[in-house]
């Protein structure tokens, strides 16, 4: 079956797509090409790049065409193929009088097989002016002795004779042999120079050749030659001397509460130190066809890698290494090392809007009506106001906000603070903290409210995987809104592939009343050459999109389980869960009117059901 799309990944767009078009053995001038998800590197992260490869349909169209003639092929080199030889039911006598027919022996074939056969015999033959009449009669009436059917002529003998058949690629050739009538057999040199004269003269099996003609072996297409396919280079590599999947995770103390402080978030560097190797690609080795021409190969593609800001480069860019000491991270796919942007107090009018495009550090606090916009990470050992942070890689505040609903915090990856009260916070990766009080947050990833007070009350807090607590609500019955277990970037792929299938299911109930109404209209006669490419078209359309249902399906099955998994989609409350909290799991919901305690709850069976705690 031929691959319509695959979905790939990569560090960065070029290397995802390389993957993409070495999977599907196409050129990129061959396929579209969707960007499914980009995620950018910034300080210790990983970059990705998704992609969704696809061959255009004018390429699979040809691709089918291809397979169909190698099946072709296949049949016709594999399946041994014994034709019914004159002598086997008929002979044919040249006699003074006239050319004689006799019936020899009964077969299987029908009347019109047979004088097809014998009609075949006498035009190889070139016998001329043959009575019709008097064939029929003579196989209709089973006569075994001679028959005359033409008037005297001389035989003419019939030498045997080599047909060679080169595959569209050239890297296959064929032969087939005739069986001479009368004349004189071909011989091994000849079937030799007849290949030659066919210009075939690399990988030919001179051996095979021998045994075709000493066997007899007549009138089967049999390979004969085989060229040497080429062999494309190796990509180049890059072979890194830092931790590229360098992690950050908060330390849990004996006490129960979490040290923000110490997280280890700088993947650091000294000025000298070798950051990246480049490997070069190989050349590969050029292939022959069957008519001695080279086949050219491919040479890897160079592995590419952009430098940024702080990069030295040595032995012809082959070595990568650290211009000055700091912090090595990508940023739109770039390579650079850069030192952190410090803010020794608070910032406030004497500081004015920060942005810059590495990680800020604050001494101090963040002054309400202020800005602190960081490509990297942003990092706070003071109170956060009514203020705005947008941080592309995490945000860490060493003490908290209080936002006076007006703070606003963006972050792509995770977000660790010591409290959260009056914000609304949108976060890409996972939101840890003590407390969460009357803030609008969302999470792609967990919220995990831990340590002493481990408090989520009023408010709405949305996560994609799981929200984790010691209390939900209180006890003054605080409206308080949990969401878990729906990414919104699967759900609308979700609806979008359901559209889809109801559209081919249409198409292929449609294509099916087609096709059943051809193959019965050809039943009653043969069919017209503009109905038959119709049916043919139709055939391989259906058997396209019953493909394409079919993945489909399965994308969208997974994309169920990947919804219903165990791992998502749950609320766990170490303490107690106070009336006045709306759950939502998934699309089911459940308003608490009771208080319950040390429990978990997730979505069985479209209900959300409540169970005992789980760690």
């Amino acid at each position: 079956m031929i691959k319509e799309y695959v979905i790939v990944e990569g560090s960065n767009y070029e290397e995802a797509l390389s993957k993409g078009l070495d999977q599907l053995k196409v050129q990129v001038s061959q396929v579209d090409i969707e960007v499914l998800e980009e995620k950018k590197a910034f300080l210790f992260g990983k970059s990705n790049t998704k992609l969704k490869v696809t061959i255009k349909s004018e390429v699979i169209d040809k691709a089918l065409a291809d397979v169909l003639d190698k099946v072709e092929n296949s049949i016709e080199n594999n399946i041994e193929v014994t034709p019914l030889k004159d002598e086997d039911f008929f002979s044919i006598d040249y006699q003074e009088d006239g050319i004689y027919l006799t019936i020899i022996n009964n077969t299987a074939l029908t009347h019109k097989e047979k004088v097809n056969n014998i009609l075949d015999h006498l035009e190889k033959k070139s016998i001329e002016e043959y009575d019709t009449e008097a064939i029929n009669k003579c196989i209709k009436e089973d006569i075994k002795e001679p028959f005359k059917i033409a008037p005297y002529q001389e035989e003419k003998l019939i030498d045997g004779e080599a047909l060679v058949e080169v595959s569209r690629d050239k890297l296959e050739a064929y032969i087939t042999i005739k069986e001479a009538v009368g004349g004189k057999d071909i011989s091994i040199e000849e079937a030799k120079k007849i290949l030659v004269d066919h210009g075939v003269i690399y990988g030919i099996d001179e051996a095979m050749i021998s045994n075709i003609i000493q066997s007899k072996t007549f009138d089967n297409k049999i390979l004969i030659a085989k060229g040497q396919k080429p062999q494309n280079g190796e990509n180049g590599k890059l072979v890194y001397h830092f931790d590229v999947d360098k992690q950050h995770t908060p330390q849990l103390l004996e006490d129960g509460s979490v040290d923000f402080k110490h997280l280890n978030l700088i993947n650091n560097v000294k000025k000298g130190q070798l950051l990246i190797e480049v490997i070069e690609p190989t050349d590969g080795i050029p292939g022959k066809n069957v008519l001695g021409e080279e086949i050219s190969c491919l040479k890897g593609k160079p592995a590419k890698i952009i430098k940024g800001k702080n990069i030295l480069e040595k032995d012809d860019g082959l070595k990568i290494y650290a211009a000055v000491d700091g912090q090595v991270f990508f940023r739109d796919n770039k390579l650079e090392v850069s030192q952190v942007y410090e803010v020794p107090g608070d910032v406030d009018h004497s500081t004015g809007n920060i942005k810059f495009n590495g990680k800020v550090v604050v001494k101090g606090n963040i002054m309400s009506g202020f800005t602190v916009d960081a490509d990297g990470d942003i990092e706070v050992n003071g109170v956060v106001e009514g203020a705005t942070l947008i941080a592309k890689g995490s945000i860490v505040l060493n003490r908290g906000v209080q936002g006076n609903n007006q703070a606003y915090l963006e972050c792509n990856e995770n977000l660790i603070s010591k409290y959260v009260e009056n914000s609304q916070i949108k976060c890409l990766g996972n939101i840890e903290a003590d407390c969460i009080l009357h803030s609008n947050v969302t999470a792609k990833g967990n919220v995990t409210v831990s340590g002493k007070r481990g408090l989520i009350v009023g408010g709405q807090i949305r996560a994609g995987e799981e929200i984790r607590a010691q209390t939900l609500g209180s006890h003054m019955g605080t409206v308080t809104i949990i969401e878990v277990g729906i990414d919104p970037d699967d759900k609308s792929k979700y609806e979008a592939i359901k559209v889809e299938i109801t559209e081919i299911q249409k198409n292929l109930m449609n294509l099916k009343k087609t096709i059943e109404l051809l193959n019965k209209m050809s039943k009653d006669g043969k069919l017209p050459k503009s109905k038959e490419e119709i049916l043919i078209k139709s055939l391989k359309t259906f058997e396209y999109l019953k493909n394409k249902h079919t993945n489909l399906n399965n994308e969208l099955k997974n994309l169920e389980l990947k919804m219903e998994g165990s791992s998502k989609g749950k609320i766990h409350v170490s303490g107690k869960l106070y009336p006045g909290t709306k759950i939502t799991i998934l699309n089911a919901v459940r308003h608490m009117y009771d208080e319950l305690s040390h429990t978990t709850l997730y979505r069985k069976e479209g209900d959300i059901v409540i169970g005992p705690y789980e760690k």
